[in-house]
């Protein structure tokens, strides 16, 4: 397989993932939910990336999968309250980067989406676009963008109701904020379970075996 027809195939599954969360058309955009459904971080693809929301937003623990997790303000998943941060909900998917060494952000091109903007400049590829959301209480534009992160390609989009008004620069610049950090914290992360590794008696084969991680 060349290194298009990886790109292609590999950022279609990003862009797809959002499927992948069943409670998403029920998340409580304007306040509390009476549950604490928030978490300050999140593992994917195996504990190889540790997901780290930008200020003020918290992980939804009912959304995480695998390879999935859902972000909002912290204070309308029933956590700390934080009406600094904007009313806005980011997804995360991840993908294993076979044949992807970079991203760019003209592997976002779809017939189902326009781009309006586009940030190459950034540590991930950014692209503002016009589209069909995933709610039809949400705007249809949007923000999308994708990093590599060791051996997992990462992509974030984030998304408004349509009555608020649009975020301008904030909007990219919390997908910027999500990935510097989770950068840094999956390199700590993979660091410290390489010295674990390194210090563990070897167990048994066939123990402590997880068959089909990334499948």
């Amino acid at each position: 397989m060349n290194t298009g027809t990886s790109k292609g195939l590999l950022l279609g599954a990003l862009l797809f993932g959002l499927a992948a969360c069943e409670d998403f058309a029920g998340l409580n955009l304007g306040g509390a939910t009476g549950e604490n459904l928030a978490l300050n971080n999140a593992k994917l693809a195996g504990g190889t990336i540790s997901l780290v929301p930008p200020s003020g937003f918290c992980v939804d623990k009912r959304s995480l999968r695998q390879n999935f997790a859902l972000m909002a303000r912290c204070d309308t998943l029933g956590g700390r309250l934080t009406t600094n941060a904007p009313l806005a909900i980011i997804t995360a998917t991840t993908v294993t980067a076979t044949g992807v060494t970079q991203v760019s952000t003209s592997d976002f091109e779809s017939a189902s989406e326009t781009v309006l903007e586009r940030i190459d400049d950034a540590p991930l590829a950014l692209v503002q676009v016009k589209g069909k959301p995933p709610s039809p209480g949400m705007r249809d534009t949007y923000w999308r963008g994708a990093a590599r992160i060791g051996d997992q390609v990462i992509g974030l989009a984030l998304y408004q109701k349509a009555s608020n008004t649009d975020l301008g620069s904030v909007a990219p610049n919390l997908l910027i904020q999500t990935v510097e950090q989770t950068q840094e914290q999956s390199i700590v992360a993979a660091v410290a379970l390489q010295d674990n590794s390194a210090t563990q008696t070897p167990k048994p084969a066939g123990r402590g075996f997880v068959s089909g991680l990334f499948e």
